[in-house]
């Protein structure tokens, strides 16, 4: 920009200061500095000013060219300590208030500049006009077009025709849709000087993105930057061009020039991140704006990087916190708000993403973007009626763009039209090149089970993606749901031709091995595809799932999810995995650690910190717990779960009314809050307030009179305080209402208590008739049948069992158990049976012992025990077994070993009579 050098007048000082001293080092030290800045040489400039404030640290002109070199290297707020040190050292308001301006406007400062500057006037008129340039710029930046305005033509009074006044004259008047008079002024102001920086670098932007001419654009940064070559805005507008014109190797060269010339400057840095930010690294590109924001906290559009960065990385906390700094500072900005926006969707928040949307939406030239976004939060707030308002809003602006028209679509399909949106989606589907619709007609054809037309949407679908294996994966997947598995398998296969690592289509090819009893065949297939990406952390997870189904114990489960959170530590899910099944086995410290673990590499992550919370509860630490969900209920203070959670901390932290107020706040949040409503009863019930608890399940009751929940509940309270008859009513009515295991379960327990057996044997058979593949129900009256101690009819009931699921392995261990306390005969094959079914687990190697043991293979048993021992150090109860096994083989060093090392837990194990007296037998 032609602005006025500010480094005469400090030369000007100069001549007086060397006249009136000879010597003058930090006179001369300046002096060269001066040079120095003239050669463009920035480092060698600052280390020679430097040097003269060590000499004479209130030199003004040295502070004030100390801080225009900072301002120009890119560091606005190491410059603005400097320019404020001039200011003291008694350099004139007209050398350093427009540097200041300046630097303010650098770092993101806007707002206190106006604060500060706002009303400022220079008696030096170049010195004023660059002022009110740069009032006028933060004005504009907050979109307060008026009040910018006002400051340009005080600029233009001061000095007509200033270039720089001009340019951002220009840049409102495009701002207004003006766009033909905003290049006049430009063309004029760069006939009036060719190669003008700011004029030429805003004519390349307008012709960007008002004329959408990037190769225009790219010619008018190209001029810029051959009459400055200094100019990094223009080395960075040439490569963001060339970025977007997808000339990434020219791009890439070029960048490498403005590394070289400015590898340290703001605009270099963010470039980097931009690279790094659309190489999908979005880690890197986050960790180079962290380092920005640390020097300017509030530059927009380091805020809004940072913040799309997080939101990739799914993140959305953190990212609602970066983009609600960016609003605040241009809270008209539609940019910032449509981020905010779409963060608050993926965050499930479209509340917050209508609140962030609405001074767009108030406008009556509300923009398409917003009108869509707006669409989106309608739909997942559930009100399909306004989401398709809002849809159609959107289309009347951006008549042609599909993808709105296949939102409206989606929002006929929420409101019931399927009919007219099926219509809808085949047309976009038929003449949009995108796949958008397709794919959302496929989804709506399989929800109405239409497998054919399903099947004529991904034709559509691989005619546009005809080299990607992802149709093939989806045709696999309904061929499969219509049980044509060797069509679904073909399907499959000829996808992994297009892209052999496609991991959908391997996990239909492995679901199929493992239906047709071949899970070896299963398992090989995510071995091969772990060996060909060894970071991909999904086959592992997979692998995992599978061993689960199979039976595989839980460390061998645990060494599979540690491999597949070391494949790709930034990945929630495995992460999850590993602590939910810490926490299913009963192990809450290995969990607490591993939630730990998590935080570490994602600390801002809710559902990892959540996880954190739960496996602190399981290990018993109630007060972290308590403050871990503190913190959740404070990021997300709408979201009732975290509220519920913070109640079952309280509660182990037996903190009953600090429970009662969570679970209060949570109802606040959620009035309908299932959870909350049945904590605050059992809470009701634990006070001695049964009726309060009555009260509350009744009023679920009304309001969702066809449900089982409200009745389940009040069976909960009177079964807890032991008022049987009232609590098998209760059941009775929400088992009318919904036929589950669970309640069938609970209802005939509750007659049982009640001595009602004649009642509880009918409901039995009843169920038996109705539901005869009702696994779990078979199950429990097995168990309730061994704990009668009758045997046979126990024994029935789980044979029962695994003839419905022949590979319940802990059904068939019953039987074993049974065989073994009965002394009949098979229960060694029946126990090795169900240890080949579950391998490696310690109860049912404890089983296999007692089989082999009533068989008399007291060597076999012993080893076995042994085993079992290894796997479970936890459980003192089978080493008591197996002492008494040695004692029984006449190994009494052995079986002494065994007990006195039991004898040293102590009270706290429940079998430390019978330890004490088998000691005692030894002698």
């Amino acid at each position: 920009m032609n602005r006025p050098d500010r480094f005469a007048c400090a030369l000007a000082a100069l001549v007086f200061l060397v006249a009136c001293d000879g010597a003058g080092s930090d006179v001369q030290l300046v002096a060269k500095a001066k040079t120095l800045l003239d050669k463009q040489d920035l480092g060698g400039a600052v280390i020679q000013l430097k040097n003269a404030l060590a000499k004479n640290p209130n030199s003004a002109p040295a502070r004030l060219l100390l801080g225009q070199a900072l301002l120009k290297g890119g560091d606005p707020l190491a410059a603005l300590i400097e320019l404020r040190r001039a200011q003291e050292a008694e350099a004139t308001d007209s050398q350093v208030m427009p540097e200041i301006a300046r630097a303010l406007l650098a770092s993101g400062e806007a707002s206190k500049l106006i604060a500060q500057l706002g009303q400022a006037t220079l008696p030096d008129a170049g010195a004023n006009a660059d002022l009110k340039t740069s009032l006028a710029t933060a004005h504009a930046l907050q979109g307060n077009v008026d009040p910018a305005r006002v400051a340009l033509a005080a600029a233009l009074q001061a000095v007509p025709g200033y270039a720089p006044a001009i340019v951002v004259q220009a840049r409102l008047d495009a701002a207004a849709g003006d766009i033909d008079g905003a290049l006049l002024q430009l063309d004029a102001a760069l006939a009036r000087e060719a190669g003008n920086e700011g004029a030429g670098l805003l004519k390349g932007e307008i012709l960007l993105r008002a004329r959408n001419q990037p190769a225009a654009a790219l010619e008018s940064y190209r001029a810029v930057r051959a009459v400055h070559p200094e100019s990094i805005a223009a080395h960075t507008a040439v490569v963001n061009v060339l970025i977007q014109l997808n000339r990434l190797a020219e791009a890439k060269t070029d960048f490498e020039q403005l590394k070289a010339r400015a590898p340290r400057h703001p605009d270099t840095q963010f470039l980097q991140a931009q690279f790094a930010f659309n190489d999908k690294d979005f880690l890197a590109s986050r960790e180079i704006t962290d380092r920005l924001l640390a020097a300017m906290p509030d530059n927009l559009r380091v805020l809004l990087l940072a913040g799309a960065a997080e939101y990739r990385m799914a993140h959305y906390t953190l990212a609602e916190g970066l983009l609600g700094r960016a609003v605040k500072v241009a809270p008209k900005l539609p940019t910032a708000r449509h981020l905010m926006a779409q963060t608050f969707l993926r965050d499930g928040l479209p509340d917050k993403a209508l609140e962030v949307l609405q001074p767009l939406l108030e406008t009556p030239a509300a923009d398409a973007t917003s009108l869509a976004l707006a669409g989106e939060a309608y739909l997942q707030a559930g009100d399909s009626q306004r989401s398709e308002a809002a849809f159609r809003r959107a289309l009347k602006l951006a008549p042609e763009d599909a993808r709105l028209r296949t939102s409206l679509a989606v929002a006929q399909l929420g409101r019931g039209d399927s009919a007219a949106a099926l219509t809808q989606l085949q047309a976009i589907a038929r003449d949009d090149s995108g796949t958008q619709a397709d794919q959302v007609l496929v989804s709506a054809r399989l929800r109405q089970k239409d497998f054919l037309g399903a099947l004529l949407a991904i034709d559509g679908l691989d005619k546009k993606l005809p080299a990607q294996a992802f149709p093939l994966t989806l045709r696999g997947q309904v061929l499969a749901q219509q049980g044509d598995l060797a069509g679904a398998a073909a399907s499959f296969d000829k996808a992994l031709l297009k892209e052999p690592k496609h991991f959908a289509a391997v996990t239909g090819l492995a679901m199929l091995d493992f239906n047709a009893g071949k899970p070896e065949l299963a398992r090989q297939r995510y071995l091969a595809l772990i060996k060909a990406d060894a970071k991909d952390f999904r086959p592992r997870m997979a692998l995992a799932e599978l061993d689960t189904r199979l039976g595989a114990p839980d460390p061998a489960i645990v060494a599979l999810l540690r491999e597949a959170i070391k494949a790709d530590p930034t990945q929630a899910e495995p992460h999850l995995a590993l602590i939910d099944r810490l926490l299913s086995s009963g192990d809450g410290q290995g969990a607490q650690v591993a939630a730990q673990d998590a935080t570490a590499v994602l600390p801002n992550d809710l559902i990892v910190m959540d996880a954190l919370g739960r496996a602190q509860l399981s290990a018993g630490d109630a007060q972290r717990a308590v403050s871990t969900f503190k913190k959740l209920a404070s990021l997300q203070p709408k979201n009732a779960l975290h509220q519920v959670r913070l109640a079952d901390a309280f509660i182990a932290g037996k903190d009953a009314a600090a429970a009662a107020q969570a679970l209060r706040q949570a109802l606040e949040i959620q009035p309908d809050n299932l959870m909350a409503q049945r904590g605050l009863a059992l809470l009701a019930v634990a006070d001695k307030r049964p009726q309060d608890g009555v009260a509350i399940a009744r009023s679920i009751q009304q309001r969702l009179p066809k449900e089982a929940v409200g009745f389940a509940l009040e069976g909960e309270l009177a079964e807890r305080g032991k008022n049987w008859g009232a609590a098998a009513a209760a059941y009775r009515a929400a088992l009318q209402r919904r036929a589950t295991s669970d309640l069938a379960i609970r209802l005939h327990g509750n007659l049982v208590a009640a001595g009602a057996g004649a009642e509880a044997d009918r409901l039995a058979a009843d169920w038996a008739k109705h539901h005869p593949q009702d696994a779990a129900f078979i199950y429990y009256l097995g168990d309730r049948a061994a704990a009668a101690r009758d045997w046979p009819r126990a024994e029935a009931q789980y044979r029962a069992v695994f003839a419905l699921q022949p590979r319940n392995g802990v059904a068939l261990n019953n039987v074993a158990w049974l065989l073994a306390t009965q002394r009949k005969p098979g229960a060694v094959a029946t126990a090795e049976q169900a240890n080949a079914l579950l391998p490696e687990r310690a109860q049912l190697l404890d089983t296999l012992a007692l089989a082999q043991e009533s068989e008399n293979q007291l060597p076999k048993a012993i080893e076995t025990m042994k085993r079992a021992v290894e796997l479970d150090l936890k459980d003192p109860m089978l080493k008591l077994r197996l002492a008494r096994l040695f004692i029984k083989q006449g190994d009494k060093s052995a079986a002494r070993k065994e007990l006195e090392s039991l004898s040293r837990l102590g009270t706290g194990f429940a079998g430390q009579p019978e330890v004490t007296a088998l000691l005692k037998a030894l002698g």
